[in-house]
């Protein structure tokens, strides 16, 4: 879609082979320094040199320990130590524990994997466990099984009603009866794409509720399913099953600093991939958790897991894609309260320092109880820590177990702020792009793309008891493209491409329950929340914002896909929606008027011999036909001018044909994407048609036609019609009439516009594949009217884009035609209660953008307008039928 290409400004600039970087942006409450990404190592030991040798099969846990602990020894920050790999396969035997390698205490290594390729051979153990390492660089080497701790294949017979499927294991993949699948403390399934993507339209978590049944060889009989967790999987989809052992990432780092994996590529993990806890600015830059070929998973969790860094991870120029949960999930570290003594002294779970500043919450209720900063800690052995407060905190609620019900405490300094996301690639993956449970954070220049759930989910994780509220988030200049469809997404009421929304906890829940579910609050939690400069190709909601004090919504291209899978029962999409959020400050987009391959403005004096082509494509010009019937050019329409006056019946037209020889222009074939633009001012209620194309000898007619009741139809030879019945043209007035056409996209992916406003159109026939014949593009053949402005795009325009194109002709009058303009302004467009207008108006309506018209007034004299019983949102006023503006109401 051209409208939508917005590429992704990538500020990458060549460093020794790598990134050099941008800055941390200024708003950061704590400055943290680019990657590390060089260390000039004074001391070189191979590791080789302690019996680890590539490509010989035996396990070389032992000499790569071995070499680590020699390395470590050695190392400083002012003194770093190169840890050498030659190039190729080393085997990693493990029997036990979550990683196949540790190091700890480092200080100034830099491992060079020298494109080393590590090949685990335990599917339940990770890679590399880092304990309290500095000044450290892991690059260039690679990840692998050779038993993968997922298995794979294609679905061969479905039964959604009796609630079972049968899948062929594909050649190389593990079986699913093996031990490392029965033994796993989670397992599940997921219905995927060839691309690794959840299926559109399927659950994103298929539960394992039975034993895999053999059928058949290599084929397995999986039963104990709802019909309607089966009721869009059908056969030839990719079955995906995997055995989670969570904890065994491919890289842990565990109260690390400064830290950078620098081109590490992951294919596989019983886990996630990069993990820390307890950690400070740490780097993940040119990496990839990539699908393998042959492959439709890599991790089995989170790409990149985070909590309890006082300062986040840096994240640039890397690709994580088909992953089993979120690409990115950053939360606050959060402490068991154990015991209440006093409201300024309690008793947490696990170390709480000094200085800490701790954030109180009721989850029940959804009631922020206060903040307060430790000013001592008691170590009372067990792991637990009694502290002083610096300020009363009223906490009514506490239980042995930590049940989600109990007041939660988190540690407000360790929420993994100043974290940047930059310059990424998101795709064909289950859930979300990025979870964000923390504060002050950038995330810029990324594509998320192809995601079962959002693109981007802010919001606390309250049914968990962990991650808290967000501040100072901005996000800028992203691209979202379907990012939403699987049916958590499509059932849940606050999903969107980006979706922020502050929970507390479902009700009924009892300390019986294990889950309780969520509600939202009504409690502005999040507070500073940015979304500037991003493209927004989205399904059902384009953004959804909801309890933010402090918001900023700027210049967001938002636009809604055809292709989307996601609305039911006559379900409108919704580009933006805002609730229950304070000190707002909204500028839209502006839309440039968008260039058609095709313009013919159609105001030519009658005089003038040539018609003059202002669109991108010069190769192609208009011919005009009679054949009998009567065309007048510039004939003087009292609103606009010249225009073309047209009276055919199947004996006349306006045919495009190429300039260089005359012959006819197909236009748009097969299933190409298009729009067509033309205003119309039909004379009678009879039977028009506007435009045909195409022709039934190689292949279908795309023609567009009113109908005698004034309803506008588009149809192909076939008996499939697509109608604008909510909108029938009006006659001896001028109608914007507006068809877009995604690609390669069936009849009722057709929208139909009248004025700037989407259709809700009703359909016939078959919803068949749009497969039109390069034959010929004839304009007006049977109509009888004044007609003018025709555009032609090859690509489908967005509604704001049509809009657009309203507005740059709609306001045209007998006036414009001698060169006078005039326009009433309207103020404030952000306001709580009055509109005012520059001058009086005579007509006013107020629509919503869903299409409704919420106030509407005729025959008045306004020179004011009270909208405070508007909720909050964006509308769209139609003033003395002529001009149009978007406002806000607060």
């Amino acid at each position: 879609m051209r409208s939508c290409s917005i590429f992704l400004l990538l500020y990458i600039l060549t460093f020794n082979g790598y990134a050099q970087f941008q800055p941390a942006p200024s708003f950061f409450r704590t400055p943290r320094a680019t990657p590390l990404i060089e260390l000039n190592a004074t001391q070189t030991i191979f590791v080789s040199n302690y019996g680890a040798v590539a490509n010989d099969g035996n396990n070389d846990i032992a000499g790569i320990t071995a070499a680590i602990q020699a390395a470590v020894s050695l190392a400083t920050s002012q003194n770093p130590v190169r840890l050498v790999f030659e190039n190729g396969t080393y085997d990693l035997m493990p029997t036990s524990g979550t990683h196949s390698l540790s190091m700890t205490n480092a200080n100034g290594i830099l491992w060079d994997g020298q494109g080393a390729v590590f090949l685990i051979h335990n599917p339940v153990v990770g890679f590399l466990s880092l304990l309290r390492c500095s000044n450290t660089i892991i690059k260039d080497l690679s990840v692998d099984y050779s038993t993968l701790p997922f298995t794979q294949g294609k679905i061969t017979n479905v039964d959604a009603a009796n609630g079972f499927f049968e899948f062929v294991v594909d050649d190389n993949f593990p079986l699913p009866v093996e031990s490392h699948f029965t033994n796993a403390p989670q397992r599940w399934g997921m219905i995927k794409n060839s691309k690794g993507g959840i299926k559109e339209g399927t659950r994103n978590l298929i539960p394992h509720n039975r034993f895999f049944e053999l059928v058949g060889t290599r084929t397995y009989k999986y039963a104990n399913q709802s019909s309607s967790t089966l009721s869009n999987v059908e056969v030839s989809d990719y079955f995906v099953h995997i055995a989670r052992y969570n904890g065994s990432t491919i890289i842990l780092n565990d109260g690390g600093k400064n830290l950078t994996y620098l081109n590490v590529t992951g294919y596989a993990s019983p886990a996630g991939s990069f993990n820390a806890r307890n950690s400070e600015e740490w780097n993940v830059i040119n990496c990839k958790i990539k699908l393998k070929e042959g492959r439709v998973n890599s991790s089995n969790a989170d790409a990149i897991h985070v909590s309890g860094g006082k300062i986040g991870p840096w994240v640039e120029n890397s690709l994580f894609e088909g992953f089993a949960d979120d690409c990115m999930n950053l939360k606050y570290t959060k402490r068991q309260i154990k015991e209440v003594h006093s409201p300024t002294e309690i008793t947490v779970q696990f170390l709480t320092e000094v200085n800490d500043n701790l954030e109180f919450y009721n989850p029940r209720d959804g009631v922020f109880l206060g903040s307060a900063t430790v000013t001592n800690v008691q170590n009372l052995g067990g792991n637990q820590y009694k502290l002083t407060l610096s300020s009363s905190i009223n906490i009514t609620n506490v239980d042995a177990t930590d049940h989600q019900l109990t007041d939660k405490a988190y540690i407000e300094t360790k929420s993994n702020e100043s974290f940047v996301f930059r310059n990424n690639i998101v795709r064909n993956s289950r859930r979300y792009g990025i979870l964000v449970q923390s504060k002050y954070a950038i995330i810029e220049n990324n594509l998320f793309q192809n995601l079962s759930g959002s693109g981007i989910r802010i919001e606390n994780g309250v049914d968990w008891g962990e991650g808290f509220r967000a501040d100072n988030i901005e996000i800028k200049n992203n691209r979202f493209e379907n990012c939403g469809y699987d049916t958590d997404y499509i059932l849940d009421s606050n999903s969107a491409s980006i979706a922020v929304d502050f929970a507390k906890l479902g009700t009924p829940c009892s300390l019986s329950n294990t889950w309780c579910g969520t509600e939202t609050s009504s409690w502005k939690a999040h507070s500073n929340i940015r979304i500037i400069d991003n493209t927004i190709l989205y399904n059902k909601k384009g953004i959804y914002l909801k309890n933010i004090e402090g918001l900023t919504l700027t210049n967001n291209f938002i636009c809604h896909r055809d292709e989307d899978i996601t609305l039911t029962n006559n379900q409108s999409p919704v580009p933006q929606t805002i609730l229950n959020c304070s000190n707002v400050y909204i500028e839209d987009y502006q839309y440039a008027l968008p260039d058609p391959n095709i313009h013919f403005l159609l105001n030519e004096a009658p005089g003038s011999q040539d018609l003059i082509n202002s669109g991108t494509d010069s190769n192609v010009s208009l011919d005009v036909i009679v054949q009998g019937g009567q065309i007048t050019q510039g004939f003087v329409d009292d609103e606009i001018g010249y225009a073309f006056k047209i009276n055919t019946s199947a004996n006349g037209e306006l045919r495009l044909v190429n300039s260089n020889d005359g012959s006819p222009f197909p236009g748009p074939v097969q299933g190409a994407a298009r729009t067509y633009s033309f205003w119309v001012k039909p004379e009678q209620s009879i039977f028009q048609a506007l435009l045909y194309s195409g022709g039934p000898t190689d292949g279908e007619v795309f023609t567009v036609q009113m109908q005698s009741n004034r309803v506008l139809r588009v149809t192909d030879n076939n008996q499939n019609f697509v109608r604008m019945e909510d909108m029938p043209l009006d006659i001896g007035k001028w109608n914007h009439v507006v068809i877009t056409v995604p690609t390669n996209s069936t009849m009722f992916s057709i929208q139909l516009y009248k004025n700037g406003m989407p259709s809700t159109e009703t359909h016939s026939g078959n919803d068949v594949f749009i497969n039109t014949a390069s034959n010929t593009v004839k304009l007006f053949p049977t109509f009888n009217g004044t007609v003018s402005d025709i555009r032609y795009f090859d690509y489908k325009l967005c509604s704001s884009e049509v809009e657009s194109l309203y507005n740059n002709r709609q306001t045209l009058s007998i006036n414009d035609f001698i060169g006078e303009t005039h326009k009433i302004i309207v103020y404030p467009t952000i306001t709580s209660n009055t509109l005012y207008f520059s001058e009086p108006i005579s007509s006013i309506k107020v629509i919503n953008l869903l299409g409704a018209t919420l106030i509407s007034k005729k025959g008045v004299n306004l020179t004011e307008l009270d909208v405070s019983k508007l909720a909050s949102s964006l509308y769209i006023l139609r003033i003395n039928n002529n001009q149009t503006v978007k406002i806000y109401k607060k």
